[in-house]
């Protein structure tokens, strides 16, 4: 199975390199162009449907991909954004003035923070897994799209390959596009067919 982790479209934010948290934004042009630039990638895949945070960002760009695909969208509030608490709005410069022990920890070991008055990173990990797992089983053997902000992409990215997560920044920083993650099929318990 195919999940296809889209990344929410670009607003003002994203230009200021500025952490959204659950902040609503909008979808600015350039996003709302970048993500009809994927379209034709995305058509590809035969996508199934389209799951996403239920907040305004997530939605407009689900809706900007399924629209011109003919598939649905369904919101799913276990995808919202990592709550970042008080560190919403700023950029990595001014986490790293103001947090500068929690700058740190985000490049070394991310998954243990916990942003004051918002999630610890691994809670989100798990919410954001455990969603994800029972949304495919209900999909079947069929391709998913998954758009999720910034630090959630990232986060899901790293568990669903399998790997640690290590410099959150830099997995910030190299989100451009949707990426495909290909599922192992899953195991089948020995004595059923």
């Amino acid at each position: 199975m195919k999940i296809v982790l889209i990344p929410c479209g670009a607003t003002e934010w994203h230009a200021e390199r500025r952490l959204l948290g659950r902040v609503e934004l909008e979808l600015s042009p350039s996003g709302t162009e970048a993500c009809q630039s994927w379209i034709p990638a995305l058509s590809e895949l035969n996508l199934q449907r389209i799951l996403h945070a239920p907040d305004n960002l997530a939605t407009q760009t689900a809706a900007t991909i399924a629209r011109p695909l003919s598939i649905p969208t369904k919101a799913c509030d276990d995808l919202r954004e990592v709550d970042v608490g008080l560190w919403a709005g700023l950029t990595e410069a001014q986490l790293e003035t103001r947090f500068a022990t929690a700058h740190r920890e985000l490049k070394d070991a991310p998954l243990n923070v916990a942003p004051p008055g918002g999630e610890k990173m691994t809670d989100a990990t798990d919410r954001l897994t455990a969603c994800l797992r029972k949304q495919t089983r209900r999909n079947g053997k069929g391709a998913v799209g998954v758009v999720l902000r910034p630090i959630s992409f990232t986060m899901v990215h790293s568990a669903l390959e399998g790997r640690e997560l290590t410099d959150m920044w830099v997995g910030l920083r190299s989100i451009e596009h949707p990426i495909t993650v290909d599922l192992p099929p899953k195991k089948t318990p020995a004595g059923t067919t």
